[in-house]
């Protein structure tokens, strides 16, 4: 008896300590949507949040969207008396998923595994959405931007790089020699726009969300994400303003939110709101005293502007005055000439007969005048 309360008492204690939510398995590459009551704005969903995950508040509703499932996601979400467990699947079952992915540089994993032995083949399909036709996928045709893993049982494939005219849908049928099973995801591409792309502020705009595929029961909505307002697609925006750049188009099918969008519009700051960041003075408030003080301010850098002038025209006409003194004082120099004249004098001619050998009447005279003069220049 002992020994059967005791096993008793052991199973309530490990059912009362367990997870009694609900437990919901989850496919790698997949998203979830969780939805919580909040009018207060207050309450949210509490759990892992990794960088895959994205939270909106639309319509008094607290919004967490995970986009493609990963190991880091798994765990207990919690908010009010909302409660859920999410696992990570092992191998792909008949599962239908709908995918919405960004037209410019989203990835896309689609889950294709099985747990048996290695005797299970796999082939892909795809139907285009725009033109219908069926085409079998191959890694050798497949392009570089698909990716087949084909190991191990594994037979997952990515998609880098989506791209529009990748909408459609994507079957990978398993075929063994006692079963088949096929895992399908529709692959719905969005893209949200703006019209014109280039804005100054002030001026009107037009916000566009446009998906490549119409699905049934799917809405689009406009959320400003400063002010997380919300506005049905397309949404007019008139005299855009700087705290208007940032918005989400949000996708919701069947209730659910499927998808968040990012646009930032590019919006130039206008001319004359650059002027009026740099306010001229104003005078309003300022009484007498403020342009007394100005005037004599200007008056005194006029005398002293007046007082430097003369000191420089002083200065220079000093300089030439004395140049001119200095080249005066080398003319006024004194100049002594002297110029000595001889004349020279001839005794009378004496005949012949009274001509004595030896004579000094026969020497020349000779007479010295010396004539001087002074000029002072």
């Amino acid at each position: 008896m002992s020994a059967r309360l005791l096993i008793c008492l052991i199973a309530c204690v490990g059912e009362s300590s367990g997870y009694g939510g609900p437990v919901t398995p989850t496919a790698p590459g997949d998203d979830v949507s969780l939805s919580c009551p909040s009018s207060t704005g207050q309450d949210r969903w509490e759990g892992p949040q990794p960088d895959n995950t994205m939270r909106v508040n639309l319509n008094e509703t607290d919004y967490l969207l995970i986009k493609s499932f990963k190991d880091q996601n798994a765990g207990r979400y919690v908010c009010l008396n909302n409660e859920i467990k999410l696992e990570m699947k092992s191998a792909a079952t008949n599962d239908e998923s709908v995918l919405f992915r960004a037209s410019e540089g989203d990835s896309l994993f689609l889950f294709c595994k099985v747990l048996t032995s290695s005797s299970v083949k796999a082939t892909w399909s795809w139907r285009s959405h725009s033109s219908g036709q069926n085409i079998v996928l191959q890694p050798d045709s497949a392009g570089k931007r698909l990716h087949f893993r084909n190991k191990d049982g594994d037979f997952s494939l990515t998609i880098s790089k989506v791209d529009w005219g990748d909408s459609g849908r994507y079957e990978c049928q398993r075929f063994s020699s006692s079963s088949q099973y096929k895992t399908s995801f529709e692959l719905v591409v969005v893209r949200g726009r703006a019209d014109p792309q280039q804005l100054t502020e002030g001026d009107d705009v037009t916000l566009q969300c446009e998906v490549s595929h119409h699905l049934p029961d799917t809405r689009l909505y406009w959320i400003n994400m400063e002010t997380q307002e919300n506005f049905p697609n397309p949404h007019q925006l008139r005299n855009v303003t700087l705290g208007q750049r940032s918005w989400m188009c949000a996708v919701f099918h069947h209730y659910k939110l499927k998808a968040l969008i990012p646009l930032t519009l590019n919006i130039s700051q206008h001319l004359t709101a650059t002027m009026r960041s740099t306010p001229a003075p104003h005078y309003n408030n300022m009484g007498p005293d403020f342009f007394q003080e100005h005037f004599t301010l200007i008056s005194v850098c006029s005398v002293f502007s007046f007082l430097l002038l003369v000191l420089i025209g002083a200065v220079c006409w000093r300089k030439k005055t004395k140049k001119r003194m200095e080249s005066s004082s080398v003319n006024d120099s004194i100049t002594y000439a002297a110029v000595n004249f001889r004349q020279k004098s001839e005794a009378p001619a004496v005949p012949f007969a009274d001509f004595s050998p030896v004579s000094n009447s026969g020497q020349v005279e000779e007479k010295e005048v010396i004539y001087s003069s002074v000029r002072l220049g």
